[in-house]
């Protein structure tokens, strides 16, 4: 496999993490960066929601715990009411019965007990939420000894008043206990304190004050008992009357509408004018003048009935305020709870909205991611309909896709070209790998062949050079052939003596031209094998050839003559005279031949240096075609992997299915 292969058969490089750390790019949000990057969108929702939904129902939780605290508070305050309303006939019933003589209160006493009857009845109710059941035992002691009749008028009187004194302890009480005293509202909290605590203090003040004098006016006389008791009761009667215009005056200034309904004015007017008859010594003239008992009865009777009435309306009054109050509460609650309820579906609807949207766009985003991941690249991303951060991540999405889809389009088209341009490389790399393989094999055989003919070249130069030397040495022996010659023509009596010499110099000339035969013979050898270069050669081994055949021939002659040279001493001159001639031409043959031996032996020294040079050329040759043809067999190789590339390239590529 070649490194273009290896480097595409290596993974894509993995994920390096971020140059700085999590808390270095979000700081004190790295912890909740790191939460929401460990799960799902709709984990994100649902711990959102929570985080959202848990505070809004501990808020909605004591909301709604305050508000039915206020309104259970309210509708305690509702059944102090119906106790004072229970026990306020009580109290006007003692009131009158303190008041009226022992003979004329049967009736009162039966209108009491049935009065009675019905307080006893809220009591069993109420009394243990209000806290009244000690206070209320202590009034039934009370009453016990009230009914019981005997003795002067005074322990009559003193018994009432406890009487009339525990019960208003019981309606205290009930007013603590029903929270009446923690009234919040001023309008209806001075109705209260008017109605719970004002009014049964003034009328029992008041009604203390009828009895006494009614008693003092009756007797003719006022006892220091009398007096101090009607002096306190009138500093009391005054503190309260004057507290509770007050109070009302506030009430009415808070609610308007109240003033019609109190009507204070009566009740007001009628004290204020029994506590002027007093102040103005009413007590003094009726010790004086009995006869005023009838007027001071008269006033007495006409405050207490319009303090009972405003009793009376005040309670109903009171009781009203806080309904009001509980309603509007009441009100207050199921006005927050539709509030609450419509806010949180809408709320939930607009998040269950936004989950929608945002899930719908992040499963089409990974939907086409997917199908870009598994090559599908028909169908484009749908355009988004709105214009949130997924609609702009689709945007995006879209334009990746356009580009990715162009570019599949042309690296597929690419492809193919390359496909069919690598088949054309491969083939001709091919051919070419073949032919180069062809020509090195036929450069070798050349440059064995070359070697052949180097050797046969270099071996012909030593035989030249062989034969040169034969032939300086024929040269020699033919000059000293001529020299005998010479001696035969100066002294030709020594020729009888000197026939074994000649004989012996005959037989060496036959050797010469032997050799020179033998050496003709391997010339004219060489010269067919050097060719067109060794046809001169072969002329001159043809000459050398007839030559050393005339030499043997000559010296066969030579040797006849040598054996008839004594019949023939005569003619021996002569023919000696001819020899010389003979031996001066063999002579000039002799050189002749050793020049052109020399001139072989240097001519085949330069086809040696050439033939060798040739060697090395074709050797240099060879060399580099094999070297090409392991280049053409690399680039055949490099063709055929570009080819198999390209072919893998084209199933990569037809793995993306595009429109």
């Amino acid at each position: 496999m070649n490194k273009t292969s290896a480097s595409l058969a290596l993974p894509p490089p993995a994920s390096k993490p971020a140059p700085i750390g999590l808390f270095g790019a979000h700081g004190i949000w790295a912890l909740g960066v790191h939460i929401m990057r460990s799960i799902n969108f709709a984990a994100k929702a649902l711990i959102v929601s929570l985080l959202f939904a848990l505070p809004i129902a501990w808020l909605s939780w004591s909301y709604f715990s305050a508000q039915k605290s206020a309104i259970d508070f309210s509708m305690k305050e509702r059944d102090g009411v119906r106790y004072l309303q229970a026990a306020s006939p009580v109290l006007q019933k003692a009131l009158q019965l303190r008041a009226t003589p022992a003979e004329a209160s049967a009736p009162l006493a039966d209108a009491m007990d049935k009065a009675y009857a019905n307080l006893e009845k809220v009591q069993s109710e109420l009394g243990d939420s209000l806290g009244t059941a000690s206070a209320f035992d202590a009034l039934k002691q009370a009453r016990t000894a009230a009914k019981s009749q005997g003795g002067e008028a005074l322990e009559r009187f003193i018994k009432n008043t406890t009487h009339i004194q525990a019960l208003i302890a019981v309606m205290t009480t009930a007013t603590d206990g029903s929270n009446l005293t923690l009234d919040p509202d001023i309008d209806s909290y001075y109705v209260m304190d008017a109605a719970a605590f004002r009014l049964p203090d003034l009328m029992e003040r008041i009604g203390l004050i009828r009895a006494a004098g009614a008693a003092a006016l009756r007797d003719g006389k006022l006892s220091p008992e009398f007096h101090s008791a009607i002096d306190k009761a009138m500093a009391i009667s005054e503190f309260h009357q004057t507290n509770m215009l007050a109070g009302l005056g506030k009430s009415i200034l808070q609610t308007p509408e109240l003033s019609s309904r109190i009507q204070i004015g009566e009740a007001r007017d009628s004290a204020q004018k029994f506590l002027d008859t007093v102040s103005n010594g009413l007590l003094m003239a009726a010790e004086r003048d009995p006869a005023g008992l009838a007027v001071f009865v008269a006033q007495g009777d006409a405050a207490f009935a319009a303090q009972s009435a405003l009793l009376d309306r005040l309670l109903p009054i009171l009781d009203e305020l806080i309904q009001k109050r509980v309603g509007a509460a009441q009100r207050q609650v199921n006005i927050t709870i539709v509030i609450l309820i419509v806010t949180l579906l809408l709320a939930g609807y607009a998040f269950y909205t936004f989950y929608l949207v945002t899930r719908g766009g992040l499963r089409l985003i990974s939907q086409h991611l997917q199908e870009m991941a598994e090559g599908d690249l028909r169908r484009a991303p749908s355009q988004p309909w709105g214009k949130d951060e997924p609609a702009a991540v689709i945007v995006d999405l879209r334009k990746a896709y356009d580009s990715l889809h162009l570019l599949i389009r042309k690296v597929r088209h690419s492809a193919r070209d390359l496909t069919g341009t690598s088949g054309e490389i491969a083939r001709a790399s091919l051919d070419l790998s073949q032919r180069t393989e062809s020509a090195a094999a036929a450069l070798e055989q050349q440059a064995a062949t070359m070697e052949e003919i180097g050797s046969s070249v270099q071996a012909m130069a030593d035989n030249s050079k062989d034969a040169a030397g034969l032939a300086r040495e024929n040269a020699s022996v033919a000059q000293k052939g001529g020299e005998v010659i010479r001696d035969v023509v100066s002294v030709m009596s020594a020729i009888n003596s000197s026939s074994q010499k000649i004989g012996d110099i005959i037989s060496v000339i036959d050797g010469i031209a032997f050799q020179t035969n033998i050496l003709a013979l391997n010339a004219a050898v060489e010269a067919a094998r050097a060719g067109e270069q060794g046809r001169g050669f072969a002329v001159v081994a043809s000459e050398v050839r007839v030559l050393a055949q005339r030499s043997a021939a000559a010296a066969k002659e030579i040797k006849d003559l040598i054996n008839t040279s004594v019949q023939n001493v005569e003619q021996g001159t002569k023919v000696v005279s001819g020899a010389g001639l003979t031996m001066d031409e063999i002579l000039g043959n002799a050189k002749r031949i050793n020049d052109l031996l020399n001139e072989i032996a240097v001519g085949s020294r330069e086809q040696a240096n050439g033939v060798s040079q040739s060697v090395s050329a074709i050797q240099l040759l060879e060399q580099s075609t094999q070297q090409n043809a392991a280049l053409v067999e690399e680039t055949s190789a490099a063709a055929g992997a570009l080819s198999d590339q390209s072919d893998g390239l084209m199933r990569e590529i037809a793995n993306f299915r595009v429109a």
